[in-house]
């Protein structure tokens, strides 16, 4: 870690060519295990958290290797363990769904959970609950989830909110089993596209029976082969925001159209300049202010947490008020205050205050017991923003504050930057061949 000061307020212009999806490239990385053959994943962006899925597969006598740029070659062939060592498992949350796998090959895993981390971990009742399920035995200690597969069959699992990681983890556990399982409510994430075309490519039968429906026909016989993975859909939001917020010019390349459905209808809605044609967007400000607007957060295909801080970001360029509604998380506005001592007019209210519904899917809030939350943003602008000394505390939006930093007039310090947590391959590199002038 060290401090990093970035110089803001200064266009960006250029070209970015946006990578592959780090949240669908691990999920592959560790469905990839079932295989005894080879399987190649391109367009694998290489990030801290994709090598740490690579040491947490060597682990464990798997194949994880880079054989080009952003080129993977896996096989699980020589699995030798059930057990994941905890230093290294218990990083990522994501080393759960290596459960399939190994229940798989062993019928039973050993999976460390969650060590320490700057923001609360989300609650794991989801992924138990598809385990039990499928008749997978679950014991939780202190550190290790242990399971077994004694009594394994398909199954009918139905969410009651909508998950990612639990649609994940049910689609793996899945593949393996006889018969046909049903997963209902399940996650309509763009990633989740890429794993059930991947899971297909092993050998598994998948027929989404409705857009939140699944079938998967199991199979015990998984090939190898070659596959891509689609393009992020952070990034294009990432660097749309930074020449949106300096007044810049750039030229988004190989962006996964689909996923980007609802922040481009958000562009239209604030009237920014942009020109979309097949996977290029072409994106820039000449000055001025945008529209205000109501935005509301929920899970894909809608406008997707990951956006909300972006939104917030660019709303503070409106002129008039706009509120930004989290309907997913009661906890991801804590950047609020930084932005706010930026010189945002930003203010936190429960929702009700404004004639909203409070909704909040997250299933871990009990709104007897804790209240209704804060989870309306209003957004008084324009507002000028100033560069301040700022200390990242939810390291799950690193780029946000890069992005916040070039945006402000004057110099941003970032005390105690990791570019471990940015998430993405090369971010600052990326930045300052933009134009953006960052120094540590």
């Amino acid at each position: 870690m060290s401090d990093i000061t970035i110089e803001g307020n200064i266009p960006l212009h250029g070209e970015v060519t946006i990578n592959g999806a780090k949240n669908s490239a691990i999920k592959l990385m560790f469905a990839s295990m079932f295989s005894n053959e080879d399987i190649i994943l391109e367009n694998v962006p290489n990030t801290y958290a994709i090598n740490g899925d690579i040491e947490i597969i060597k682990s464990i006598g798997g194949t994880a290797e880079w054989i080009g740029h952003n080129r993977l070659l896996l096989n699980g062939s020589k699995i030798n363990s059930y057990e994941i060592p905890f230093e290294v498992g218990s990083r990522f949350r994501t080393t759960l769904l290596l459960a399939g796998p190994l229940l798989f090959r062993f019928g039973r895993a050993s999976l460390p959970r969650l060590g320490l981390t700057s923001y609360r971990p989300s609650p794991i009742n989801r992924i138990i609950n598809v385990w039990e399920s499928l008749g997978i035995t679950v014991e939780v200690s202190d550190s290790f989830i242990n399971l077994k597969a004694d009594k394994l069959h398909p199954g009918n699992i139905s969410f009651r909110t909508t998950s990612h990681m639990g649609t994940d983890n049910a689609i793996i556990c899945s593949i393996f089993m006889e018969g046909d399982t049903i997963i209902n409510n399940c996650s309509e994430e763009p990633e989740i596209e890429d794993l059930l075309g991947f899971c297909e490519l092993l050998g598994a039968k998948i027929t989404r029976l409705e857009p939140r429906k699944i079938k998967i026909t199991g199979t015990k016989i998984f090939r190898g082969g070659n596959f891509t993975v689609q393009s992020d859909k952070i990034e294009p939001v990432i660097f749309a925001s930074a020449a949106l917020m300096t007044n810049g010019n750039i030229i988004l390349k190989k962006i996964y159209r689909e996923s980007m459905v609802q922040f481009v209808n958000f562009l239209t809605k604030i009237g920014a300049n942009y020109e979309l044609q097949g996977e290029e967007l072409k994106i820039w400000r000449n000055g001025g202010t945008f529209n205000p607007a109501n935005i509301t957060v929920v899970p894909s295909p809608g406008f997707i947490p990951d956006w909300q801080p972006y939104a917030t970001l660019l709303l503070t360029q409106a002129n008039g008020l706009s509120t930004v509604h989290d309907t997913v998380y009661v906890d991801r506005f804590e950047y609020v205050q930084d932005l706010n001592r930026m010189g945002a007019d930003i203010e936190l209210v429960k929702p009700s205050s404004m004639g909203v519904i409070p909704i909040l899917s997250d299933d871990s809030y009990d709104f007897e017991v804790q209240g209704e939350p804060l989870t309306l943003a209003k957004i008084t602008g324009p507002s000028q923003l100033k560069g301040r000394k700022i200390q990242i505390t939810d390291t799950r939006i690193t780029p946000y504050f890069l992005v916040t930093a070039v945006s402000a007039e004057g110099k941003t310090e970032i005390v105690d930057y990791d570019n471990r947590f940015e998430g993405y391959e090369d971010l600052i590199g990326r930045l300052e061949n933009l134009g953006a002038r960052i120094y540590s």
